[in-house]
């Protein structure tokens, strides 16, 4: 199949990019900077209609998926650019791709809810209160045609300075504290690589909470990092200050993906970064 990933250069993006080539894919890699991992790019800017027009117009791809995002305390200072990116960005794209085969696979978060009455399903209604968490919202896209896949999601990320946990944990020597009652569900982005593979050779559409059966806690997800990354070389402290639920529940089973235990995902992620050691040079692996 043919695809073209938006925010190819980042965390979510080059995984799901470059996973999708090794598949035997078509990718063509849309950022702002080079993608020497890829072999077909397009160079730009995602608030460039035209540009974007011009790249999808003649109906090229199967799917375009969207990586691109503004994220936490950055939508905080631009909220302008959280605004278009998060928010009407996914509905631009729709409306491109609505009289083309193109369908349009959009990355939703668990951020679109508080976190104070959890579990949620796809039906429950977004109550997010900060700028990331309002635009994330409006950007979701619920339609007979396009897929947005919600779910928090960790990985490795080829920018050092990355915010995601991930690269937070492996820049870490320790000890450091992992809450116990902050409870999570999501995927690796390999594992979202899969799901979205998957779902790109079924005719499935509107909104599913791509995550596992049941959730883990923010400290023993990073126990699994711990293990598979580190060796069990670094301290992990139980801290029970917050409490947070912000646990998703999966109704829509429309795509037959069904995503993997945390441990096992946590296990390939691992694999798969070992592999690519070049991609990652920040990460010093136990």
């Amino acid at each position: 199949m043919r695809f073209l990933v938006l925010g190819a250069s980042g965390m979510a993006g080059h995984t799901i990019a470059l996973y999708l080539k090794e598949r035997g894919h078509e990718v063509t890699g849309f950022a702002r900077r080079d993608l020497p991992f890829l072999d077909s790019q397009i160079t730009g800017d995602a608030r460039d209609e035209a540009l974007l027009r011009i790249s999808l117009g003649n109906g090229a791809f199967d799917v375009v998926v969207n990586c691109i995002g503004v994220l936490n305390s950055f939508a905080d200072a631009d909220l302008e650019g959280a605004e278009y990116l998060n928010g009407k960005l996914p509905h631009v794209l729709a409306s491109i791709c609505e009289s083309l085969p193109t369908r349009v696979f959009h990355m939703s978060t668990d951020c679109v809810f508080a976190g104070n009455t959890g579990p949620y399903t796809e039906s429950s209604v977004p109550d997010g209160e900060s700028v990331y968490d309002r635009t994330k919202a409006a950007g979701e896209l619920n339609d007979a045609k396009n897929l947005t896949f919600r779910n928090s999601i960790v990985g490795p990320d080829i920018n050092p300075r990355g915010i995601g946990l991930l690269n937070w944990f492996m820049a870490q020597e320790g000890p450091v504290g992992g809450y116990t009652r902050a409870m999570w569900t999501g995927l690796t982005t390999l594992e979202l690589a899969k799901a979205m593979e998957c779902a790109a050779n079924e005719n499935v559409s509107g909104l599913v909470n791509m995550v596992p059966e049941g959730n883990i806690s923010k400290h023993n997800l990073l126990c699994l990092f711990n293990e598979h990354l580190r060796g069990g070389g670094v301290r992990i402290d139980e801290n029970p200050s917050l409490a947070l639920d912000k646990t998703l529940v999966r109704t829509n089973f429309d795509c037959s993906f069904r995503a993997a235990p945390y441990d096992r995902q946590v296990a390939e992620m691992a694999t798969w970064i070992r592999a690519r050691k070049e991609l990652y040079p920040h990460y010093t692996l136990g």
